[in-house]
């Protein structure tokens, strides 16, 4: 998982715990026994508000960390381990919905048989700022839940989403990523607040209903600006009202929420583009300029809007094969 983003692969323990102590983070590491070690992997990718680390040790292993500005969500893949939160251990298995590590606290996590996890790491500061646009209010506490306590549809749906976009990543054209990122970050963090989130969970169900002034700016925005990523710091800020009343708004008028009328747009702008296109990479293109975060996802979306997937027509393929 993430083998496109290597960081290291080690047998010494010594040097695993250097190496994490070199990237600031306090890293206790011990072994159980007098066991062969095996290979610690890792594997990274980084992005401004959200990272995904991958990260593998075959024999029992104990590993402490010290507290840090950010938020993570733990996905075991292999076996069953431990994560110990102000004193009190939490189990995390592989059809679990995942451990969250709150910022500020220090934590350690027991692995009694090796483990494998994919671990997101979320910037507070980023999702406080999505919290406040979201509610329409500034929050300085973020107050998560752990996914165990969440809706159990909601916490499958953030699980799947972080692994989809670990699976992503491995295979996307490095022309798409910034926009993957920029999509999936989006993605998981609203997942988050609105699955895990205490203020989220107890805010009104029907929020007040924005102007037709208001939602007009949205849609005109959002089609105006279709190839750039959409957050909801920027519903909001357009809007002068809350995410949650604009999303609220795009379900009761449209059935879908803005992303997916911005997906609607995007699929638009690309049927109407591609008869006039002649070159024979004009369908990564297309999606590229369209602001699809991959080809795959651009004709998985075209298939299920127009019932086929995106080529270009007969007279074009001609001109583009001369």
């Amino acid at each position: 998982m993430l083998q496109s983003y290597p960081l290291f692969r080690s047998r010494n323990i010594d040097e695993v715990k250097a190496h994490f102590l070199v990237r600031g983070q306090d890293s206790r590491m011990e072994l159980a026994g007098r066991r062969r070690r095996g290979e610690f992997v890792a594997n990274v990718a980084r992005a401004p508000d959200a990272s995904l680390l991958y990260t593998r040790y075959d024999n029992p292993i104990t590993m402490g960390f010290d507290a840090s500005c950010h938020i993570h969500i733990g996905y075991q893949v292999y076996e069953v381990s431990q994560v110990v939160l102000e004193g009190k251990a939490i189990e995390n298995g592989i059809h679990q919905s995942g451990c969250l590590v709150p910022d500020q606290l220090p934590w350690s996590v027991q692995n009694p048989k090796g483990f494998q996890v994919l671990l997101l790491r979320l910037g507070t500061d980023a999702l406080r700022r999505k919290l406040a646009a979201l509610l329409g209010a500034e929050r300085r506490a973020l107050d998560l839940r752990q996914p165990a306590m969440a809706d159990p549809g909601g916490a499958a749906r953030l699980r799947a989403s972080v692994f989809d976009f670990a699976q992503e990543l491995d295979v996307a054209d490095r022309r798409f990523l910034p926009q993957l990122i920029a999509t999936a970050t989006e993605e998981i963090c609203l997942r988050v607040l609105t699955e895990l989130s205490e203020h989220v969970a107890d805010a009104e169900r029907a929020p007040a209903a924005p102007s037709a002034l208001q939602l007009g700016h949205v849609e005109q925005y959002i089609v105006a600006n279709f190839a750039e990523p959409l957050t909801v710091e920027t519903l909001a800020e357009i809007s002068g009202v809350s995410g949650r009343s604009v999303f609220s708004h795009f379900l009761s008028r449209y059935g879908c929420t803005p992303h997916a009328y911005l997906e609607r747009i995007r699929l638009d702008m690309a049927h109407f583009s591609l008869p006039g296109c002649a070159d024979q990479n004009a369908v990564a293109l297309i999606a590229l300029r369209c602001g699809f975060p991959s080809l795959a996802h651009f004709e998985r979306a075209y298939r299920d809007r127009f019932g086929e997937l995106p080529t270009l027509p007969p007279a074009a393929r001609y001109r583009a094969g001369r």
